[in-house]
């Protein structure tokens, strides 16, 4: 079990004057599965790339384990889609 923790996250991309998260403060279990959910353009994949260490913000992300970014390759073949008929 390894503990994630978040505290006093701040981020704002150069081009914009709104910030995406100001004071972030959170904390999970490795051992717990998580899912990001919202609209779009809310910070899932901001928040992600600032765990990852891809992008910087003022604050702390306090890790002891390593992480995995989910966008893989999808082989068309064996997409749900690539069966589906009209």
């Amino acid at each position: 079990m390894s503990l994630i923790q978040v505290k006093n996250l701040s981020f704002t991309y150069a081009v914009s004057y709104t910030p995406v998260f100001i004071n972030l403060d959170f904390a999970a279990d490795t051992d717990w599965r998580l899912g990001l959910v919202g609209r779009n353009g809310r910070g899932k994949t901001t928040l992600l790339k600032l765990l990852l260490g891809e992008l910087s913000g003022t604050g702390n992300i306090l890790s002891s384990t390593r992480f995995d970014y989910f966008p893989y390759d999808v082989d068309e073949n064996k997409s749900a889609l690539c069966c589906m008929r009209s």
